[in-house]
This record gives C-alpha cells, sequence and structure tokens, in this order.
C-alpha cells in the first residue's frame, strides 16, 4: 500500500524567514524550515499533502510590509504556492487587514479553501472536500473558523462577511460529505476550552473556543485545532486530536491508512531551506529599511522590559508612554493598555524596528464614554490578572492556561487606583480616584484604547457595552510612530498610579 502523509501547519503569524525581526538573529522555527522537512517527508513517503489552518497573514514585520501593498501577490500566498500547499483554513487574524487582503490572500493561493462558515456576499468563501488518497482512502477535509471574530474585529473589515455557527457548520458538513468518505478530518481555527479528561471548563465558555464540544458530534475521526498555540495530541470522546504551536515552530504529522498515526514534528530539527530566501528578498530588503527607520530618542527614562511580570506588576514606564500617547492624539480623559506577550520595550534611540516588535498586531485608537460603574468593573476585570499563591502575587492561572493572555490585562492612567487581590474576585478595587475624588458609579469619564478592546475584546462586556464617541481607524503604530517624531526628544510622563497589594 502506498504511504501518504499530511502535513498541518497553524499560527504561522507570517513567520517566512527563520529570523527574529527585533535583532535580526536567526531562530528555530519560520517556514523556510518546514521547507526542508517537506522535502526531506517527500523522499520517505510516496505522497505528501500540505495544509494549513489559519491565522497565516498576520504577525511578523515581513507581512505588515507586504499587507500595505494591494497591488502585488500576497507574500504569503507566493510561498505556500512554492511549498505546494493543497489546502488553508482561515483564522481570526487573517480579518485583520480587512476584506481586501483577505481576499487577495485567497486568491493568490493555489490551495483550495476549506472554510465553510464565513460568508461573503451571501456566498462561502470555502467549501469541504473529498480527496484519494495515494492508499485509496478516501478522506473528507471540513474547514471551519471560530465565529468569535465579529467580537474583535473592525466592523469595516467585515462588512460583507457573516460568521456561522462552528457546531451546527460542522453538523451540516458531515452530512453533505460524510456518505461519500472514509476518514473525515476537520480543520478548525478554535482551541479547546475543556480539561481534556474531566471535561471541566479551563476558560469561560464563551464560545470562541468549541473544540471539545465537536468531539460530542458523530461522523468524523481527526480535529485539528489552532488558535491557542498550545502542542497535543490527545483523544476526545473516541476522535483524535491535535495542535501545535505558532510560527511554525511545530507541524502536525498524519498518516492515514488501517489505523491514523499522529505526531507533533519540531522545525528546530531541520535545518534553514535558503530556496526560500530568493522568494521574498525584495519584499525583505523593503522590510528591513522599514524598520530601521529612525523615529526619534526616549529622554531621560528607560523603556526596555527587561522582567515581563514585573512590568506589569509595577505598570512599566512603557506602558505609561502609550497610554500618554493615546490621550494626547484622542483628547480622551484615560486611557488604557495592555503590554502584549512577550514586549521587549523600545531602545533609547527608537527605530521603526523597536516599535513593531513591541506593538505587534494592527490595531487602532478609539475612545469610549465609560460610566463610573463599567469602569470599575473594568478594573475588576483587569484585576483577575492577578492571584495570590504561596503567600505572593503572580499571574492567575487562566491567563497563562490554555493559552498566554498578557495582553489581557490593562492599566489605565488617567486615574488612581489600588488593588488588593487577597480580596474576592470583583471587590478586589479598593478606591479610585480621578482628580482626587472617588468615581461614582453615575460618573462619565472618556477612555481612549485599542478597538480589540473597544468592542469588548478578551471578555470586557462592560467596554462593549459603552458609547463609542471616537474611531480614529488609525493605525496604533503609525499613531505612535508620529508622536514620537515629532516630540523627539520624548519626555514620559510616568506616573505610579495603580497600586497593587496582597
Amino acid at each position: 500500500m502506498k504511504k501518504t502523509c499530511l502535513c498541518i501547519t497553524s499560527d504561522v503569524h507570517g513567520s517566512i524567514l527563520s529570523k527574529n525581526y527585533a535583532d535580526n538573529s536567526e531562530v528555530f522555527y519560520g517556514l523556510a524550515r518546514y521547507s526542508e522537512a517537506i522535502k526531506q517527508l517527500k523522499k520517505q513517503y510516496d505522497e505528501v499533502l500540505l495544509l494549513d489552518n489559519g491565522d497565516a497573514i498576520q504577525g511578523s514585520p515581513l507581512l505588515t510590509v507586504s499587507n500595505q501593498d494591494n497591488t502585488h501577490t500576497q507574500i504569503l500566498s507566493y510561498v505556500f504556492n512554492h511549498l505546494d500547499l493543497s489546502y488553508i483554513n482561515l483564522g481570526n487574524h487573517d480579518f485583520n487587514y480587512g476584506e481586501s487582503t483577505l481576499l487577495r490572500y485567497i486568491r493568490d493561493n493555489r490551495a483550495e479553501l476549506l472554510t465553510s462558515n464565513v460568508l461573503f456576499m451571501d456566498n462561502p468563501l470555502g467549501k469541504s472536500q473529498v480527496i484519494t488518497l495515494a492508499n485509496g482512502i478516501r478522506l473528507g477535509l471540513i474547514g471551519i473558523v471560530t465565529d468569535y471574530i465579529p467580537h474583535w474585529e473592525k466592523p469595516e473589515y467585515i462588512t460583507n462577511m457573516k460568521f456561522s455557527d462552528p457546531i451546527e457548520t460542522l453538523k451540516k458538513e458531515i452530512s453533505l460529505i460524510g456518505d461519500q468518505c472514509d476518514k473525515i478530518m476537520v480543520l478548525y481555527h478554535g482551541g479547546i476550552e475543556r480539561d481534556f479528561t474531566s471535561g471541566h471548563p479551563t476558560e469561560t465558555l464563551t464560545g470562541e473556543n468549541v473544540g471539545y464540544q465537536m468531539c460530542k458530534i458523530d461522523g468524523f475521526d481527526i480535529l485539528v485545532t489552532g488558535h491557542q498555540h498550545r502542542s497535543f495530541v490527545t483523544q476526545i470522546n473516541g476522535k483524535i486530536v491535535a495542535q501545535c504551536t505558532a510560527n511554525a515552530s511545530e507541524f502536525i504529522k498524519i498518516e492515514i491508512g488501517e489505523e491514523i498515526l499522529i505526531s507533533i514534528e519540531n522545525m528546530s530539527e531541520f535545518a534553514i531551506d535558503r530556496q526560500i530566501e530568493p522568494f521574498v528578498s525584495l519584499l525583505e530588503k523593503q522590510t528591513q529599511i522599514w524598520l530601521d527607520q529612525p523615529l526619534g530618542e526616549i529622554k531621560d527614562i528607560s523603556l526596555r522590559i527587561t522582567d515581563g511580570f514585573l512590568a506589569r506588576y509595577h505598570k512599566h514606564p512603557l506602558v505609561s508612554f502609550i497610554n500618554q500617547v493615546q490621550k494626547e492624539t484622542s483628547g480622551a480623559q484615560l486611557s488604557a493598555t495592555a503590554l502584549f506577550n512577550g514586549a521587549s520595550g523600545f531602545n533609547e534611540f527608537i527605530t521603526m524596528r523597536d516599535l513593531v516588535s513591541t506593538y505587534v498586531y494592527p490595531n487602532t485608537l478609539v475612545v469610549k464614554k465609560m460610566r463610573g460603574k463599567d469602569l470599575k468593573l473594568m478594573i475588576e476585570k483587569c484585576a483577575n490578572y492577578f492571584e495570590i499563591e504561596n503567600s505572593e502575587i503572580t499571574v492567575s492561572k487562566e491567563y497563562i492556561y490554555p493559552k498566554i493572555q498578557h495582553f489581557n490585562y490593562d492599566m489605565i492612567d488617567g486615574i488612581e487606583y489600588t488593588l488588593k487581590i487577597s480580596n474576592q474576585r470583583g471587590s478586589r478595587c479598593i478606591f479610585c480616584l480621578y482628580n482626587g475624588k472617588e468615581v461614582e458609579d453615575d460618573d462619565f469619564l472618556t477612555i481612549a484604547m485599542n478597538n480589540y478592546r473597544a468592542v469588548g475584546g478578551g471578555e470586557f462586556d462592560m467596554v462593549a457595552r459603552s458609547e463609542t464617541v471616537v474611531d480614529t481607524n488609525r493605525d496604533m503604530v503609525e499613531i505612535l510612530a508620529e508622536y514620537i517624531q515629532q516630540h523627539s526628544p520624548v519626555t514620559v510622563d510616568h506616573r505610579e498610579n495603580i497600586h497593587i497589594i496582597k
């Protein structure tokens, strides 16, 4: 019997070259290493099929530059075509640059799109497929993305999009292709919301992740998940379930024969395929020029981050700087921002490289008008980031597992507040002052933030329901760069206004 191997990536986030753009150092991930892995596997198997499970076109400076120009082939599509991908699914971050960029990515990709629960102009963007493998097995492929996207995405970026329920979509697609298949594999760009064994929730059950619930449905054999950047192979309700981590640091390898063999392969075991580099060389040069743009300097304070926990526990000057820019740009009374996962901060002399290595998402600036009651609810939600373990304040486990979510802890400037972590959740903010006076429930204050938080991202429903008074529609990296250029040398108004106590 001929041997077939399926290789699946997920959450690549624009990692093409094995390069850390913060300092151009070599890293042990990226599609360049994946390309070498595939070359080796093609020597071992009669057939090698490549699939991707979404979140491909956002997350690296190379893709940021590529997405600024809609006149040429989308660079990720170009690389996927070189790798000879057969099938792709969409992820939530693939919608981050609007419909034209997303449609260009789909159009330029020779791979078939599987995503069947997203309608564009009332027509599905993708569709399920039935293929016959080299060994004669008829394999059904179903692609689904989390329908939580409207909770995060800018409305104008998904104006013509409708998102169908993943569970109902899966049932429908199985009914459509089930009779034609020996096996069915589902690619779901979403995660697992419960403990594999006990079934106890591992997060608030918002519907963002429904992989565990999917496994209650009969009629399919393999569930490939994503979105959470985890690494596992397990079984849930008789289904084989797998997920690999982000940035093309791993891929899922599946052999489908009389039995299903599945493993997680680490990209660090493979060399870099230098043949990838010419495909992106021109864009890479443009990216390096863009990254090395000098923007300005910071005066009398360090904005480098050496310890992420302490930077949040004590509110790092970098947070004060971002909030300062957001307040001054928008005219809001308050400002809220988070430090993203792995944020490194800025050197004294700031380049665009510093900026995009720290502010990694294509967020825009929004101003909300919040009642005092909702503002305090927002602060209480942020206070959930901390817990006490062994008499010490540490990060709450749900912000680490199953997905690292440091980006869901906001720090607010323009007010002064104290969080007592030993208090019960919901009662930790023991005082909150604006201009020296306690914020009352019926007060109204304007607060600047990014669009992800403004639409309630991170389960901030109290923010989503508050009135939007300004939507700048301007990218935060653009705003920060312009501010640094206009105010260099920049003086940061850093205040220790957040007090976290046991």
